[in-house]
């Protein structure tokens, strides 16, 4: 049997198409094993890594948190994944996608006729902004 090739740091980090600070982050996380070394230090990974850096970055690209990334991975299961369990997880997290963007939208339907009041000049005393922001959520300036 073949042994398996390899690549160095910097190789992998390009092949997976990510910067060595990158690289050396996930194996902090415990996303990416620790490289083996040889006698002179060289940090060398399995020639097949590139695959695994590459998911890790697309899923940080969507949001995933550590834990649905190691999750993923199947880091510490005892049993293999299916499809079925990575499914339940991409569920999840468009779940929490949709909830921070109803989030975001009842933000900006709060902030926005803050905005469209301000005066934009005089004191901060007639700063509707500043008065809406010191009062307790619903209750309007003035009352």
């Amino acid at each position: 049997m073949p042994a398996l090739a390899t690549l160095t740091l910097a190789a992998l980090a390009a092949k997976a198409g990510v910067d060595i600070d990158t690289l050396k982050s996930y194996e902090r996380l415990g996303l990416v094993a620790k490289p083996r070394r040889t006698v002179k230090g060289l940090q060398l990974y399995p020639g097949d890594e590139a695959e695994r850096i590459v998911f890790i970055k697309r899923s940080i690209e969507l949001g995933f948190s550590t834990a649905a990334i190691r999750e993923m991975l199947g880091i510490g299961r005892r049993q293999a994944m299916t499809c079925g369990d990575i499914y339940a997880i991409a569920d999840r997290q468009l779940a929490d996608i949709r909830r921070r963007m109803a989030d975001l939208k009842r933000m900006e339907a709060a902030l926005e006729p803050l905005l469209e009041t301000c005066p934009r000049r005089g004191g901060l005393a007639n700063c509707t902004i500043l008065n809406a922001l010191s009062q307790p959520a619903g209750v309007a300036a003035g009352d």
